[in-house]
């Protein structure tokens, strides 16, 4: 009976992983003849190599069972202690479970008794986000930036181009996105700019973008470059439609 239940146990590991590269992983080729070649073993591998890495590899509603005492800890401070940091702190554990609601309701609870918090206004510009409520998203993140340009190293700012594409303000995506690589080398940003570039016919320009964000890339270190091999996919992608 064991053997039967650690043997189905591999085997729905094996797949699962299969299917992560088939979806997720950019080198696929390669990570699938380890998978195929090495069965559990290479099921194993790619889990602490590929998988892990992202962060992704819990479902949310397994989270939300493992992390339980930590939300009772963080909503139980949040009502006896009740200050601003609290409530970030309550609102961010709630949106890392995907429950947005709540979170709103914490972040708005931190933002009326400072308003100006740029830790809350990021995290209830992020919950707006998920929530695809991008007007609102808007203002939260012009009010952000307005206090803090640099905020979070500069996602506060790709952010706001991402809202601003989302709402179809095209024109000023495209001025904020410019102005944003300047400043940031987000692979996200040279591909968001790129495409706008794209959507106006102006393919050198796009052209440009796309092959200074792989040079940047490819010339840095290997854990900044294997972090944004997705993004490095995507930009080569592009460019074989270019050409």
């Amino acid at each position: 009976m064991l053997e039967l239940i650690v043997g189905l146990g591999s085997t729905v590991f094996w797949v699962w992983m299969v299917l992560d590269c088939v979806r997720n992983e950019p080198d696929r080729h390669i990570w699938i003849w380890v998978l195929v070649l090495f069965n559990i073993l290479g099921a194993i591998a790619y889990f602490l190599f590929q998988v892990i890495p992202r962060g992704d590899y819990l479902p949310q509603y397994f989270q939300r069972w493992t992390r339980k005492r930590e939300l009772w800890i963080a909503e139980n401070e949040a009502r006896s202690i009740g200050k601003t940091y609290q409530y970030n702190h309550l609102g961010n554990i709630l949106m890392e479970l995907g429950m947005y609601e709540q979170a709103q309701t914490a972040f708005e609870q931190a933002l009326n008794q400072e308003s100006d918090n740029t830790n809350a206004l990021w995290g209830a510009a992020k919950v707006a986000i998920a929530q695809k409520k991008y007007p609102q998203a808007q203002v939260l993140l012009e009010k952000l930036l307005k206090l803090d340009p640099d905020y979070k190293y500069g996602d506060g700012s790709l952010a706001y181009g991402e809202v601003l594409i989302a709402l179809k303000q095209t024109q000023t995506a495209q001025k904020h996105l410019e102005k944003h690589i300047k400043n940031w080398s987000h692979p996200q940003g040279y591909l968001l700019l790129a495409d706008i570039l794209l959507q106006a016919n102006n393919k050198q320009a796009a052209r440009e973008c796309l092959e200074t964000m792989i040079t940047r890339i490819q010339g840095s270190s290997y854990f900044h470059y294997k972090r944004n091999r997705p993004f490095l996919s995507k930009a080569r992608k592009m460019l074989k439609k270019l050409s």
